[in-house]
Formats: C-alpha cells, structure tokens, sequence
C-alpha cells in the first residue's frame, strides 16, 4: 500500500486541507533560520489535528548559529512533540553542509524537538560530494527524497510507481518518503506530494518520537537466540527489534545463522516496514565448519519487521540464529 502527503508553505496559502482528496498526510513549513515564521503554519497545523491527519512541521536551514534557529522554530512550531523535517537544500549564496545539517538537527533535539526527517535531495546530496549518511542514521533520522518525472494530475496518477529511483538508497539511507512532483493538482493548489509505503499507522510509528539518551545499563547492547526448525521446506519465522525505528529507541540490528554436523542450506527473506518481502537469498550456505554468516553482510535496513528462514538442502542439520541490537 502506498499513501500521498502533500509538501505546504505560505507559496500555497489559503489551501483548506479538507479539500485535499489525496492527503493521507501532511508536511508543512514552519520556520526558516532565524529570520521567517510561516503565517500560515499554526493554521494547517489545526486543521490537521481536526481532521485526524499526521502532521510533520519543517525547518528551512540556514547558514545563523544552529542553537537560535533551534530555539526559533521551538517557539513556533506549537506541539514539540509533532514530528519535524529539516529541509537541506541551497538557497541563494547559502549552501548547507553536512556538518551545518547535523547541527541543527542537534540543537533541535537539544531544544526538545521531535526530529524525524531529513529532506536532503540526491541531486544535493552528489552536489556536496555523495557523504555518507551514518551521522544521520546514528541519530535515528529518516530520508527524504526528491525526483520529479513530470506531469500534471492528481497524485496518485502522479506516482511513477514504487520501483522509481526516488525509492533508491544512497549515503547509507533509504528513503522513507520520496517527493517525486511538484504539479501535484489537489484542492485547488499545485502542491508538492510525498509517497509512503504502508499505511497511515505505519507512518505515525515510523515518526514517533525517539530516545536521544545516551547508552546506560538499560540501553546496552542485547541480543537473543534461538532453533531454526529442521525439515525440509520448513519455514522459522523471526521477529527482530525494527532497527533505526520505533519508540523503544532501537538502533542497528544484526541477524546471523550457525550450524553443525553438516553444512545448512536455507532461503532467508525480510519483511521491512511499508516495503514488503526484500533482499531475498535462495541459497544461503551455513558451513559446519565456519563461522557465522550474516546473509544480508552487516545490520539489518532499517525497519524491518520478520525474517523468514526456509529449510533446503541438508535440512535436518542443527541450525541456531542469533540477532544483536543496540539502542539508539
């Protein structure tokens, strides 16, 4: 399944978003810098809020001290914890740094800020040099991606569908959200529009608020283990902590598989959130003799939700997974 949100500022004021008919969602400006408050910002948010709909607010960066564009978009965003996107992209003479956008999503957590989103475009993200993303990952932010294959419509009709190169990882992150138009004709406005895949409460959970504490004795590594049933065809499914997403403060997973007295053949699938089945492996080789392997050859994406283990040659050899998480 995949849903639509619009992409809002004052460029489209006076947009009454009950007249939306493809918004599951909404974004909207609230600051930019330290110098502009969206007028029209408080009331979308109110709108939304009426009409039950999920609600990020965002922050235009600029090149001001990160701490008073925090604190600037603190005073006026209304509900700290509503999810926030900061949009990274040049403007005039300014063009942000990857250490500039770490400051400030910084600040904003400093600040009590709910930061979830991070719009940095491909096209950009190649224009400062293609950094990786860890950094962002580390901090619990999701991806925001932008290509525009053109058109005039409605949104759905607008979307080129889920294997267009919006979907595409790069720095280490794949997108949660792709913006792929801004001809969007809906209510009356033309209006950008975001694509999600999974439902309205997949989205609320993948942007609810996350632990930014430091690792103590309850945030520590963990991990657990467990059988891979024999048989042939026989299928173990595993649930894991969703890595990089939740409430509960998850961070990197790992997933890996040990065997003994024979070398154990199996089909390993996973289930991420609002993607489906993915990284699909027919013949994943556990040698008897080895180590563990890790089919998928370091953490788990980000969001997944089940791993599938399915029994081939040699099934009825001793099998055992292990998963490793940490917290955020």
């Amino acid at each position: 399944m995949t849903i639509f949100g619009p992409d809002i500022s004052s460029y489209q004021a006076g947009l009454d978003l009950s007249r939306l008919a493809d918004a599951s969602f909404v974004i909207a400006k609230t600051t930019e810098g330290t110098y502009y408050t969206d007028a029209d910002y408080q009331g979308w948010r109110q709108q939304a809020a009426h009409l039950g709909k999920p609600f990020v607010w965002y922050h235009f960066l600029s090149g001001e001290d990160p701490h008073a564009q925090a604190q600037h978009t603190r005073a006026n965003v209304g509900d700290i914890g509503l999810p926030g996107m900061l949009d990274a992209e040049p403007a005039g003479s300014f063009s942000p740094s990857l250490e500039q956008m770490l400051g400030y999503i910084d600040a904003a957590r400093d600040v009590g800020l709910n930061m979830r989103l991070i719009y940095l475009p491909r096209w950009y993200w190649q224009q400062i040099g293609s950094p990786g993303l860890t950094a962002m990952l580390d901090r619990g932010l999701e991806l925001v991606s932008s290509s525009y294959p053109g058109g005039t419509g409605s949104a759905p009709g607008l979307y080129p569908g889920d294997g267009a190169a919006g979907w595409q990882p790069y720095g280490g992150m794949t997108p949660l959200l792709y913006q792929f138009t801004n001809q969007a004709s809906d209510g009356g406005k033309p209006l950008d529009y975001n694509a999600y895949r999974g439902t309205v409460s997949q989205l609320i959970s993948a942007l609810a608020a996350t632990s930014t504490t430091p690792p103590t004795e309850d945030h520590m590594p963990t991990f657990m283990t467990g059988e891979i049933k024999p048989g042939d065809g026989v299928t173990t499914i595993v649930c894991p902590p969703p890595a990089n997403l939740g409430s509960a403060g998850w961070g990197n997973v790992w997933f890996s598989l040990g065997s003994d007295w024979g070398d154990a053949h199996v089909r390993v699938a996973i289930f991420t959130n609002g993607q489906g089945w993915s990284h699909i492996y027919d013949d994943v080789v556990v040698p008897a003799a080895a180590d563990r392997v890790n089919p998928f050859g370091g953490p788990l994406p980000t969001g997944v939700q089940k791993i599938s283990i399915q029994r081939k040659a040699n099934p009825d050899v001793s099998l055992a997974y292990l998963i490793e998480a940490t917290g955020r």
